[in-house]
């Protein structure tokens, strides 16, 4: 049930967004349930539609609630991956300068070659299920360059998914989709898509014999290479 109180104060749709967040906080608003009508958010509360309108689109703003026209609010539950996609505008700003791609290069080489360790230690039958099956995939798709990349990311998703983390994977995903161009542009280095899948079935091979410092070292490695082959496409002088 929505706890209310009038709102006398400057901001009022601030107030307004305070009051819902902190009852959605609670568990007084579950996840899919609706918010009330406007009319009747504007009664419980002694404020103007147009306050009311400003609230729910901040809460959208902040993921905590969805609005499409013509219904009423419904509470949505709050993830990682919402969080990490409000960075993605900023992100592709900060990304089209070469200095700060070669850090994000160089924190993706040092975010996933944990992974692969992490993979080693803690993977499942049933993950190392999903990653050679991600790796078949990857394999059949030598010579098509927009299908390797595809399988590419499905390959490393899969290593992700082994912590079982939800900000991981969402932060991996996020990555990823920072990173590709980098993927499309590396892919065109001459020899590039063999010596990637080549790196893959090591990592695999590391990954399943349990073996933390070779699936670590392996996925530097390939990151390395990746990272060197975008920037020879790109500046070949």
């Amino acid at each position: 049930m929505l706890k209310t109180e009038p709102i006398r104060k400057r901001r009022l749709y601030e107030r307004v967004a305070e009051q819902i967040e902190a009852s959605i906080l609670a568990g007084d608003l579950a996840p899919g349930e609706l918010l009330p009508a406007e009319r009747d958010l504007c009664d419980s509360f002694g404020v103007s539609r147009t306050a009311i309108r400003e609230a729910l689109f901040a809460l959208q703003q902040n993921g905590l609630i969805e609005l499409e026209n013509g219904k009423r609010a419904r509470v949505v539950e709050p993830s990682a991956a919402r969080l990490i996609d409000e960075l993605g505008g900023p992100a592709r700003y900060v990304l089209s300068r070469p200095e700060s791609l070669r850090q994000l290069q160089e924190a993706r080489m040092m975010f996933e070659s944990f992974l692969a360790r992490n993979a080693a230690r803690n993977v499942t039958p049933e993950g190392l299920a999903r990653i050679s099956g991600a790796l078949e995939r990857n394999r059949a798709a030598i010579g098509d360059r927009e299908a390797f990349v595809q399988t590419n990311i499905e390959f490393h998703l899969e290593i992700a998914r082994v912590s079982g983390n939800m900000f991981l994977e969402s932060l991996h995903e996020a990555v990823q989709t920072w990173l590709a161009e980098h993927r499309r542009t590396a892919i065109r280095d001459p020899g590039a898509t063999e010596r990637a899948y080549q790196r893959h079935e090591q990592i695999f091979a590391a990954i399943q014999a349990g073996d933390a410092d070779a699936a670590e070292e392996a996925m530097r490695l390939h990151l390395e290479e990746s990272t060197a082959a975008y920037w020879h496409v790109r500046d070949p002088s």
